[in-house]
């Protein structure tokens, strides 16, 4: 891993490109994205659709050619201070091959997304040792209707806004309703309480941080665009349903086995999507017994990933875990 290059800040009155690096998701739902580029609108960018953004090619957008075209064009352009995804999916990593790191290098901005957009994030960081952003999406984050969660902007910007440390992450309050997206979407979910973090194993470690979608994870390892792990603090996050326990433990084997999990410093893992009690206890242990041989502090429940309200969670910059939660230490932009 390259020493972190910091993106400038990003701010109300600035212009952010739109890319759709995996799923056609603008295309198939429309109504969704228009409403997070009206929010985006609203809280002040100018926003820049790019050409394949809103393309549907079976499961993806465009071809790898087209969504690597995309991001190119994005990072490229000297007007524009950030590159917001549309959405994950679960094809971002044909892009990798296609991507120019040396362009993307040479014009440092904010990029931001979550889910499959992980293998973009620990690429590109790997690659330019540019920070990025692990936090809120155009379609699932900014299209919230009516309007995006409070804290979700609150904690966007305090990552990209300014020169600061983002600081703890908090636990306000979470939404676990899902609506159609294809449905009526007038309806206002319902917040309910949400447990504070907590340390599964207790201990401190600081270290930078990576961010990731634990599925995803899975496309780096035996590839140029897999950081090192070494002394990082390594936060996991779960997919929503139909992802299951089951599936949790064949994807934290494949990081054991790679020897990922025993280069970090500490682990954190997300609050899971819609799991059951009895599953979310079961997800606690299994990250438990794959991290048992190293002794470092595992945090859980923290609000980055598929939950709402989401943090925006810096890769590449430091952060402590300890009985406080997970703060990040450091700032992320310039």
């Amino acid at each position: 891993m390259t020493a972190a290059i910091l993106p400038p800040a990003l701010r109300p009155g600035d212009t952010v490109s739109i890319v759709s690096p995996s799923w056609g998701g603008p295309g198939e739902v429309p109504a969704r994205f228009e409403r997070g580029v009206h929010a985006l609108e609203a809280y002040g960018y100018r926003v820049r659709v790019m050409p394949n953004a809103r393309g549907v090619d079976r499961w993806v957008s465009g071809s790898a050619a087209e969504r690597a075209a995309d991001l190119h064009q994005a990072f490229a352009d000297d007007e524009v201070r950030g590159v917001l995804c549309t959405i994950g999916g679960n094809h971002s990593a044909a892009v990798l091959p296609l991507l120019d790191f040396d362009l993307i290098a040479a014009h440092p901005k904010v990029f931001a997304g979550y889910s499959d957009i992980t293998s973009l994030h620990l690429a590109i960081h790997a690659m330019t040792g540019l920070v990025t952003f692990y936090g809120p999406a155009v379609m699932p984050s900014w299209g919230e209707p009516p309007e995006p969660f409070a804290e979700t902007v609150d904690w966007w910007t305090r990552a990209v806004a300014a020169p600061r440390p983002v600081g703890t992450i908090s636990s306000p309050g979470w939404y676990t309703e899902i609506i159609s997206w294809t449905d009526d979407e007038s309806t206002v979910r319902e917040r309910r309480p949400a447990a504070p973090t907590r340390l599964l194993r207790d201990g401190s470690a600081t270290g930078p941080l990576i961010a990731g979608c634990l599925p995803s994870y899975r496309h780096l390892p035996g590839t140029p665009w897999l950081p090192d792990f070494t002394g990082a603090v390594v936060h996991l996050e779960t997919p929503e349903p139909p992802y299951t326990p089951e599936e949790v433990d064949a994807d934290l084997t494949h990081l054991r086995n790679a020897g990922l999990l025993a280069a970090a410093a500490a682990v954190t893992v997300g609050r899971p999507l819609n799991f059951t009690d009895e599953q979310a206890g079961l997800l606690h242990e299994l990250v438990l017994a794959a991290t048992a041989d190293y002794g470092y502090p595992v945090l859980v429940d923290l609000d980055c990933g598929h939950t709402d309200p989401m943090a925006t969670l810096p890769i590449g910059v430091r952060a402590t875990v300890d009985g406080r939660g997970l703060t990040v230490e450091d700032p992320a932009v310039r």
